[in-house]
């Protein structure tokens, strides 16, 4: 009974306690509960990525003294070389993987010929369990050598050799931004108001518009007379052909020759990744030449991809070429029957 009372009164009790809450949020004004909460900076890494680049080309350039035409392709350059260690993984990974497809070539030989002496049936049936039989240890050779060889799968190293592409974003931002562009990328990530480009976050460098380079007058205007991006897309293409224009051709015919499956949709993505690398460099020039960059762009363009150009070959050359270090496909025979002599 006394429990019964005192849930009656608690009930009451807090149903006093709303009606009071109630009268006094009607005594407040109206715009008191219309806050809405915001994020104070939004995008907050990238933008302290942009000041962290700034930065970057800032101490270079006060370090090195020398003009920007100068220090912005070699810290172009240097943002290349830092990315070496990357790359070096990326090759042997590419190397070792490159033992996995002979190999397995030659096991499927030999396990194509046991399943003929196993499953001596001519039926479908047979012919079935036969091909489930070769994948299943097919499947267990590609995990004993990928055990013993330790490397990377081929979308890990897909996205190494990719890596670096945000970075390459990012500074050549920066320096849009430095020479008072504000058609930057990344403004549509980082905008403030209606797509504008926030300032503060890196400003223009009066510098820029101080300097000129023989013909163009100031690091901020665009060449006119497109030697620069016609460097750029010379550098671009032969960068492009040597990195994945070479390879076309085998890859055609490495996927003409595979069955269907997840491993020939997977060469047909990378044939189709390497096709538009290689038009995109020939793309590149055109827009910059419509969009009236900056030189001072230009020049960073130019020494990111000149340094590529010759670091990618230099690696290659000291950790041995992958595509030259796979071994050719084994030749292994098949088990006899009893009774059964080799033909001469």
């Amino acid at each position: 009974m006394l429990l019964r009372q005192s849930g009656r009164c608690t009930i009451r009790t807090a149903s006093l306690c709303l009606d009071a809450q109630s009268s006094t949020r009607t005594a407040l004004p109206r715009h008191a509960f219309a806050r809405t909460f915001h994020s104070s900076r939004p995008n907050y890494v990238i933008a302290e990525a942009l000041q962290l680049s700034h930065s970057v080309f800032q101490e270079i350039h006060t370090l090195s003294g020398l003009p920007w035409c100068l220090s912005i392709p070699l810290t172009a350059s240097l943002f290349r070389l830092a990315w070496i260690p990357v790359q070096i993984i990326s090759t042997i990974s590419l190397k070792r993987r490159q033992i996995e497809g002979p190999l397995l070539k030659g096991w499927r030989k030999a396990y194509q010929d046991i399943a003929v002496v196993k499953y001596r049936d001519q039926t479908q049936q047979s012919a079935e369990k036969a091909e489930a039989w070769v994948s299943k240890q097919l499947q267990a050779r590609r995990r004993a050598i990928r055990k013993h060889s330790n490397y990377l799968s081929p979308l890990s190293i897909f996205g190494l050799q990719l890596s670096f592409f945000p970075v390459w974003i990012l500074n050549a931002d920066v320096i849009r931004r430095m020479a008072g562009d504000n058609r930057t990328l990344l403004s549509l990530l980082i905008s403030t108001d209606h797509n504008k480009v926030d300032t503060t976050l890196v400003p223009a460098e009066p510098g820029l518009q101080a300097e000129n380079l023989w013909w163009i007058p100031d690091l901020v205007s665009p060449d006119h007379l497109w030697i620069l991006p016609l460097t750029f897309g010379a550098l671009s293409v032969a960068s492009a052909w040597t990195a994945a224009g070479k390879g076309m051709a085998k890859q055609q015919i490495k996927i003409s020759t595979m069955e269907p499956g997840v491993a020939r949709q997977r060469e047909i993505f990378f044939l189709s990744v390497s096709q538009f690398v290689v038009a995109a460099s020939f793309l590149f020039p055109v827009f910059i030449i419509r969009s009236e960059t900056a030189t001072a762009v230009v020049l960073y363009l130019i020494g990111s991809v000149g340094t590529q150009l010759i670091q990618r070959p230099v690696v290659s050359y000291l950790l041995g070429d992958p595509k030259k270090s796979a071994i050719e496909p084994l030749e292994r025979k098949a088990p006899k029957l009893k009774g059964l002599r080799e033909a001469r």
